[in-house]
């Protein structure tokens, strides 16, 4: 009798330690095992992040410091960003969002920077992930990077204002644009673009990649679109069969943050999948995020709740013990 209300003191601990942890919707092993699931879309996915679409499909989150690898360093005024993944036929869509005042979409004067997110994934498959910033000379990195000042080709032009495209494409011959150079190139706000350590980054053949970015309510949601299969040399493949290494950056332009002052985050994992993708019933629009991961503070309460029950559900089954003359 006494062992059967041992083991449902027991069970008492498991179910409220359970619930505990669903309140504050938390996963113990998510801070060590965190992933981006890449989820099978059923109809093709907007190039617009505030669409109902992409909006219901519950995110990660997935923190950013300063960069402090290599000068210049810096940074750091986005804390955190929203990534969400699908796939769609043969192609991967990446949806990254995150909090700003101020959208800056041009770079006109030199004291002007703009706003800019990059993903980036190691250029081939390897068991150890590349260094954080530009990767190394053994371990290649290939980078997608959107700029908001590169997509902004509509603009209002004053008088004396210098641009790097044309708005009229007629009859006319563009040498940057013969030369590679990824700005004179237009279309998209996406560059495809390559590294192999600090100082080698170059831009290489777009390969497909698509980007367009929206500012709505003091945040941007930024989608990248490539081919799963690889497009050229050093550019991943999507093929499903193992995970890819991806980590983030984002520019705050209002922050003076340019080249390697930024918000960086550490190496995650992004996984294909054939499920559909967790959603929730959230606006399109509204304050941002609509899914808010949980509080801090709400899981260290719950941490300690549970140390202590756990504490006091021992120290019970060990005085019975003691009272029944086992110890």
């Amino acid at each position: 009798m006494r062992r059967r209300w041992s083991r449902l003191a027991l069970v008492l601990v498991l179910v409220v330690v359970a619930a505990l942890l669903r309140a504050g919707d938390a996963n113990p092993a998510m801070a060590q095992t965190q992933r981006i699931g890449a989820w099978r879309a059923d109809v093709l996915p907007p190039m617009d992040g505030f669409a109902p679409d992409w909006q219901s499909v519950v995110p990660i989150f997935i923190p950013t410091t300063s960069q402090l690898v290599t000068p210049p360093m810096g940074g750091g005024a986005v804390e955190r960003v929203a990534v969400r993944a699908l796939h769609w036929e043969d192609r991967l869509y990446l949806m990254l969002e995150w909090a700003d005042n101020t959208a800056d979409t041009s770079s006109f004067r030199s004291e002007d920077f703009a706003d800019a997110a990059a993903v980036q994934f190691p250029a081939e498959a390897a068991s150890t992930v590349p260094a954080i910033c530009m990767g190394q000379a053994d371990q290649a990195v290939n980078i997608w990077q959107w700029r908001a000042d590169a997509e902004d080709a509509s603009r209002s032009l004053l008088e004396d204002d210098y641009v790097d495209m044309y708005q009229f494409t007629d009859d006319l011959y563009f040498p940057a644009r013969e030369a590679g150079n990824p700005v004179a190139t237009g279309g998209s706000g996406a560059t495809n673009l390559l590294a192999g350590g600090f100082g080698t980054l170059e831009a290489t053949d777009g390969g497909g990649l698509e980007g367009h970015g929206n500012y709505r309510d003091g945040r941007w949601a930024v989608v990248f679109s490539r081919a799963m299969a690889s497009p050229g040399e050093m550019q991943p493949v999507f093929d499903g069969e193992a995970s890819m290494d991806v980590a983030l950056a984002v520019w705050d332009g209002s922050q003076d943050e340019r080249n390697g002052i930024k918000s960086v985050s550490a190496f995650t994992q992004l996984t294909i999948t054939p499920e559909d993708p967790p959603r929730r019933a959230v606006p399109a629009i509204g304050d941002w995020p609509a899914y808010s991961p949980s509080s801090p503070m709400v899981l260290v309460a719950s941490a300690f709740v549970v140390i202590a029950l756990i504490g006091l559900a021992g120290a019970w089954m060990y005085w019975r013990r003691v009272q029944n003359g086992r110890v």
